[in-house]
């Protein structure tokens, strides 16, 4: 290959050009695998590309292609949720971060998002209710500990998620792991706890990547089965 830059003209000449004033509007000029009108390129922007490490066509495709990626990247750039909560806002990114693993439905995400949607709107902490329904789930916290006006709210999140929680494992796990994890959470109350704990968590969008099926393996690995 020459070091210049191949272009035809519009009576189908080739020739090698080593600077864009050698160019003229109506050249043909290949630009990231295309073939276009030099006043096409200009347009665009694309010719200062053309002309680049020694005129390289195979240059100016990589810049192009780095250029590419880098406006993709921009663009596909995550933006965490702004609802005027923080607390409320971790817990939006982490369920959308469960939808974009697959691990979650986009029903049962809407559901949590809806359950800590209202303790965010009655001015209540997001993170001090996870906290506080975690401690009721292993048990380091009592329900006496929980003041009297907020009981009812909790009671209702915590019925929510059990039961959006209890669909998403039956539908995953089948009906023979479903019942397994049921037996053990029933005669085991280490299994009952670590349970609830992971169902809060999963509500709360931090449940890490963890799958209901990685859960329960993890389970049968802890009690030998």
């Amino acid at each position: 290959m020459s070091g210049g830059v191949t272009v035809r003209d519009t009576k189908n000449t080739q020739r090698d050009v080593h600077s864009q004033s050698d160019l003229k509007d109506s050249d043909v000029i290949n630009v990231q695998g295309m073939s276009m009108k030099v006043a096409q390129a200009k347009e665009l922007g694309l010719l200062n590309a053309v002309f680049d490490e020694g005129l390289s066509i195979g240059a100016a495709q990589r810049a192009a292609q780095e250029h590419s990626s880098v406006v993709v990247e921009t663009l596909e750039e995550p933006k965490g949720s702004d609802t005027g909560h923080a607390e409320f806002d971790s817990v939006i990114d982490g369920l959308n971060a469960s939808l974009d693993d697959s691990i979650m439905t986009m029903e049962e995400a809407k559901t949590y998002e809806t359950a800590f949607g209202q303790i965010a709107m009655s001015g209540m902490s997001v993170d001090e209710v996870i906290e506080t329904m975690r401690g009721l789930a292993d048990g380091s916290v009592s329900e006496l500990d929980v003041d009297g006006d907020t009981r009812a709210m909790f009671a209702n999140v915590q019925s929510t998620i059990t039961e959006a929680a209890t669909q998403s494992a039956m539908q995953e796990l089948g009906p023979d792991g479903f019942d397994f994890l049921k037996q053990a959470s029933a005669t085991n109350p280490g299994v009952d706890r670590v349970v609830r704990q992971f169902a809060v968590d999963r509500a709360a969008g931090r449940a890490d990547g963890i799958t209901w099926t990685e859960f329960v393996q993890h389970i049968r690995e802890q009690l030998g089965h």
